[in-house]
């Protein structure tokens, strides 16, 4: 069972995403489970929990895991995209809020080491990941419209929550709304659809 999980919650216009209490009298959801586990709210209110992609040091067992930045990223662009989507399918206009949060469901506080990609030699420091979410508003239109919107919402996001861990910057995201490709490995590249590649 996955004990780690990245949390990606998203509205078009009102703050009621809660996953851990009742469901709203009248809203209607559709959940889902498995791995990624999730809700979709009819007023296009998005939740959404897939596995955080950690894994140990080859090199050394006992180490700390590590946590790929880079995969995480492109995770949270594709995140980013299916919650306007789903917002915009619903009806919604307007801004849409969205906070994403790092999350451990085995209350463990372990370090784990950011690394910026499996190909790099660049490890971070050992931090915990970080208890506060990252949180922002965007224009839904403007997501919808542009691909490029919602990597600048992703690229927002993921400074907020690796700031935290040592990371200066994303590694594949701009703030102008790129992926810079020529730092994804040929997987990364070829699953990467609609980019210039």
């Amino acid at each position: 069972m996955f004990d780690r999980f990245f949390k990606l919650a998203g509205e078009g216009v009102t703050p009621r995403v809660q996953p851990d209490r009742p469901v709203l009298v009248g809203r209607r959801q559709v959940r889902f489970e498995g791995g990624p586990t999730g809700q979709l709210h009819q007023d296009g209110a998005f939740y959404v929990a897939p596995p955080i992609d950690f894994q140990g040091d080859q090199f050394d067992s006992d180490g700390p895991e590590r946590l790929y930045q880079r995969g995480l990223e492109l995770d949270l662009v594709a995140l980013v995209q299916a919650a306007a989507a789903w917002a915009a399918e619903t009806g919604v206009a307007g801004d849409l809020m969205l906070s994403a949060a790092l999350h451990r469901f085995d209350g463990s506080e372990e370090a784990v080491r950011l690394v910026v990609s499996e190909s790099a030699f660049q490890h971070g420091p050992l931090m915990p990941i970080p208890a506060t979410p990252a949180q922002t508003t965007a224009d839904l239109t403007a997501i919808v419209a542009d691909k490029r919107e919602a990597v600048v919402v992703a690229c927002a996001l993921v400074s907020d929550l690796l700031a935290d861990m040592g990371a200066h910057q994303p590694h594949v995201l701009t703030s102008e709304g790129d992926i810079l490709t020529d730092r994804l490995n040929a997987d990364f590249r070829q699953a990467l659809t609609g980019w210039d590649v």
